[in-house]
């Protein structure tokens, strides 16, 4: 038996909208935020899909723009000891990684990537200790937790030279990009 929901129900919550900003509070806000990036040694790195502003931050403040592998080795060449990574999770902990002596700093932990959530710690290990004969190949866009049990670390722009090489090599293997 079908019900019909009352209009003023909702299926599916979304969070409140941000208030918008006058373009003076804006102005505020990035001055407030140059700063602070100066004050703290700081440096702000953007993943592509951010916000244009961020996107717009980054780039006026010497920090950088781009996809995850590129934010991590940016913030590994770059001086300053704090990196302000806008993106999701994944690509915090890729940075402490390539840079563990720096301070990450993310303006949330719960943006998350559904390449690294179709991808639990706990079933990737069960799956990969039942296989101990096989190389693990894993995809960059994976928690820390998944990479420490890698055998290889791949982007797309690799992932078929390295599967390649382990494949002529005879070495079985396992790909995780999702494992749920």
């Amino acid at each position: 038996m079908s019900q019909i929901l009352e209009t003023a129900e909702t299926i599916y919550p979304f969070p409140p909208k941000p208030v918008p900003l006058s373009e003076e509070q804006k102005a505020e806000y990035k001055a407030s935020i140059k700063t602070l990036l100066k004050e703290r040694d700081a440096v702000l790195i953007a993943h592509y899909y951010t916000d244009p502003e961020i996107q717009a931050l980054a780039e006026e403040t010497g920090g950088f723009v781009g996809d995850s592998l590129e934010m991590a080795k940016f913030g590994n060449r770059h001086e300053a000891k704090t990196l302000i990574i806008a993106g999701v999770r994944f690509m915090g902990e890729s940075a402490k990684i390539l840079t563990p002596e720096k301070t990450i700093l993310m303006p949330t932990l719960e943006a998350e990537c559904s390449l690294d959530l179709g991808c639990p710690e706990d079933k990737f290990t069960e799956f990969c200790d039942a296989h101990p004969d096989h190389t693990v190949v894993v995809y960059a866009n994976t928690s820390a937790a998944v990479k420490a049990r890698a055998d290889w670390v791949v982007t797309s722009s690799i992932a078929l030279e390295i599967v390649e090489h382990l494949d002529s090599e005879d070495k079985p293997i396992i790909w995780a990009q999702t494992v749920t």
